[in-house]
């Protein structure tokens, strides 16, 4: 599927979202794990995202980074949090440029409102033909591309 056509049925699909209903909610927030995988351009997206902040701003993101982020879901399970999910706040730190997947919560079918407050979902077949045509690009978790971009930016350092 072309960059286009993955573009606009992503438009379609955000337009169908009720995102209303979400603001000032953070039900979804138990969901944001770490090790959600984004594509390239979310990737890039965020990085321009954090760019264009204040130092302030950064500087207060950095020390959400640096929490804890590990819940105890109890019976000694426990799961780590995004990096960019702030613990004390309880909120996402980079809500304007977060991943598809993020925007999906409680949006479709299979990561349904887990308080019931979005009652009408994106059409499942348009929500699964997004979720196909995302499956084709490649994607890695936020660490993963920072390690790719670390390195890239080395190489010409190590005669590469």
């Amino acid at each position: 599927m072309p960059l286009q056509s993955y573009i606009a049925l992503k438009s379609l699909c955000e337009e169908q979202m009720q995102l209303e209903v979400c603001d000032g909610c953070d039900a979804c927030g138990l969901r944001c794990a770490s090790g959600v995988p984004a594509t390239r351009a979310e990737w890039e997206g965020l990085e321009d995202h954090l760019d264009s902040l204040p130092s302030s701003e950064r500087n207060a993101i950095a020390l959400v980074e640096a929490q804890d982020k590990t819940v105890d879901l109890g019976d000694g399970v426990t799961v780590q949090m995004c990096r960019y999910r702030d613990m004390e706040a309880e909120r996402c730190v980079v809500y304007a440029a977060r991943p598809l997947i993020c925007r999906l919560l409680g949006h479709v079918e299979w990561l349904p409102c887990p308080i019931e407050k979005v009652v009408r979902p994106i059409p499942t077949p348009d929500a699964l033909t997004l979720m196909r045509s995302y499956a084709l690009f490649e994607r890695k978790t936020f660490e993963q591309w920072e390690s790719d971009g670390a390195e890239q930016d080395l190489s010409p350092l190590n005669g590469g």
